[in-house]
């Protein structure tokens, strides 16, 4: 008996020896890494974005040679699956099993709403590209960013060019798709429309993912609307396009896809499918600077020539700020990096830019493209031009967030 518990003793000992040893060994190799985690959807209704956002960030990634401030960076992925409760768990597991301090993505506005809550309680760094205005507003925090133009400022932007292509038009028409992202754009596009003599005539809401949209177009088309105004993304919007193009609205009538991923939507649809499109994006690939350049010609040697969309800029951007705030900073300690970003000013490859310290918004430019016919294309990717770009900011007075909080 005596034995038999000296031996489990010793092994209860041997087990915890090896334990503490670990413990210490793992805690010296994360002294030495900074771990980021790339949340996106690589299945699910917006798949076919995730794998485009995740290779915008490691082309940022590549460009330091996965180094910061002396330390190695471990970039870790996982899937969002654009559902909020398996994407907030795979944040907190990576978080728990990978050391994660900085997160990027998930793409969808509805699952980032739950992974900003995950980035706050671990007081973990998070920068996020998408159309709810809450990251900004009120759901605000210390430790989230925004790194999307405000919703605010993109409805004002293709507002303003959908009436100066149509001064006579009157009346729109809204597809929106029924989640934070939709219900966010269109409380802007229904207060804004007055500003420019537009009045919302109907409005249809739709789920994610849907497909068949012939009987709001039917309702849409006996009003007569001059335009119909679109607030989806991705696979439903282009769908919505098709079907609006085989039912004779375009190219009579406009439609606008006021947030879209502007190259990747439109290289899906034929040319007769994007005639007479007036498509708001947070990024085009025709931006003419050098940093915009460097990062389209990095992009499509990963892809056979193909140029970026605002899945590949959004990875690119989000992970090129992150790393702009450890730069600045010297440090990897998200506290220490989160304060040098913010009220910082400077240039990057869509733009000028500024983030706002009250609510962590980046002001940065929004672009308005006009698509082209296909006798006026210079090749088969020159789909569209940039008629307007701008960074007009959403009042103070109507940004909810009312405090930012502290760490």
């Amino acid at each position: 008996m005596k034995v038999s518990f000296l031996y489990g003793l010793r092994l209860k000992m041997t087990t915890i020896f090896f334990s503490i040893l670990f413990s210490i060994s793992s805690s010296l190799s994360l002294s030495d890494t900074v771990n980021i985690l790339g949340l996106f959807p690589f299945s699910g209704p917006y798949a076919d974005s995730g794998k485009l956002t995740d290779q915008g960030a490691r082309i940022a990634l590549e460009e330091v040679n996965y180094t910061i401030n002396g330390k190695k960076i471990k970039y870790v992925t996982r899937d969002s699956e654009t559902k909020a409760g398996p994407a907030a768990r795979r944040a907190q597991e990576a978080i728990d099993t990978e050391g994660v301090k900085f997160i990027i993505g998930p793409w969808s506005s509805g699952v980032a709403l739950a992974v900003t809550e995950v980035a706050k309680k671990n007081k973990v760094m998070y920068y996020f590209s998408g159309g709810t205005e809450d990251i900004s507003g009120k759901k605000c925090h210390k430790y989230a960013f925004m790194w999307a133009a405000n919703a605010w400022t993109a409805m004002d932007a293709d507002l303003k060019i959908f009436k100066k292509a149509n001064p006579n038009a009157k009346k729109i028409y809204l597809f929106v798709v029924d989640y934070a992202f939709g219900w966010t754009l269109q409380k802007y596009v229904e207060s804004l429309a007055p500003k420019y003599g537009l009045e919302v005539v109907g409005v249809d809401r739709h789920p994610l993912g849907h497909r068949e949209y012939s009987t709001f177009i039917t309702k849409a088309m006996s009003k007569n609307p001059d335009a119909v105004y679109m607030i989806n993304f991705g696979l439903d919007a282009i769908s919505a396009v098709r079907q609006l193009n085989n039912f004779g609205f375009t190219p009579k009538k406009p439609v606008i896809m006021s947030w879209s991923s502007g190259f990747e939507e439109l290289i899906q649809l034929d040319p007769a499918a994007r005639e007479n499109l007036i498509v708001g994006s947070n990024y085009y690939y025709t931006i003419d600077n050098p940093d915009n350049k460097k990062f389209v010609e990095a992009y499509k040697k990963k892809f056979k020539g193909v140029p970026p969309g605002y899945a590949g800029a959004a990875g690119y951007g989000l992970m090129k700020m992150t790393l702009l705030g450890m730069q600045k900073s010297g440090s990897t300690e998200p506290q220490k990096v989160i304060t040098a970003l913010e009220e910082h000013k400077g240039k990057n490859f869509v733009g000028d830019f500024e983030i706002r310290g009250r609510n962590h918004q980046t002001v940065r430019p929004f672009f308005v493209l006009q698509t082209k016919k296909k006798n006026d294309m210079k090749n088969e990717y020159d789909m569209a031009e940039v008629v307007d770009v701008s960074s007009t900011e959403q009042p103070k007075n109507i940004n909810m967030c009312e405090d930012i909080g502290s760490f």
